[in-house]
């Protein structure tokens, strides 16, 4: 006769254990991520949303720049003109139609009229209100691509004063009226 099997009940237990271990370490990190995905959300918005204000800040400043180069022409209607030339590159002074006072990302010669052109999850745009060949203002518009990059809408115009409204993305750029109808930021 065979002698009977005997089971070693500690190892039965220390899988139970293991287990045990196991699923409470995924129940930990599952709630980890609750609650700092949230955490990283708001950071990255808000981090997308002060890029987009720096950005609309040096843009009006450009747009001074622009202005005191080619006074005759006044202010420049469009992103584009602000930018370079086409092919990327820059004459060796700048002209009123590619000043080459801002980058190709945003002074491509797409951006043109109601043109969007897109830098850091927002969208940008310059319209010049102009007449008989020169602009005598502007309206820059910084509107978020996404609800996930920014909930707000930025505007300024050559009174150098920045708005912005808490919004969904504009569809359309600001008018001269629209920008200045909200309260300046401090």
């Amino acid at each position: 006769m065979s002698a009977p099997i005997k089971r070693n009940s500690e190892r039965g237990m220390s899988r139970i254990v293991v287990i045990i271990l196991i699923a409470t370490a995924l129940i930990l990190l599952f709630i980890a991520i609750l609650v700092v995905a949230p955490n990283l959300t708001h950071s990255r918005k808000a981090a997308t949303e002060s890029a987009a204000y720096a950005r609309v800040r040096s843009l009006d400043a450009d747009q001074v720049t622009y202005y005191s180069s080619f006074a005759n022409i006044g202010y420049a209607p469009d992103l584009a003109s602000l930018g370079p030339g086409p092919d990327g590159k820059c004459a060796a002074s700048g002209t009123p139609a590619h000043a080459c006072i801002i980058d190709a990302v945003l002074g491509n010669s797409a951006c043109t009229g109601t043109s969007w052109c897109t830098q850091a999850g927002y969208k940008f745009n310059i319209e010049g209100i102009c007449a008989n060949g020169k602009c005598t203002d502007f309206v820059i518009t910084a509107t978020p691509v996404d609800l996930l990059n920014g909930s707000r809408n930025y505007c300024a115009t050559s009174d150098s004063v920045l708005r912005d409204e808490v919004a969904a993305p504009k569809s359309d750029p600001f008018t001269l009226v629209g920008c200045k109808v909200l309260v300046g930021m401090q």
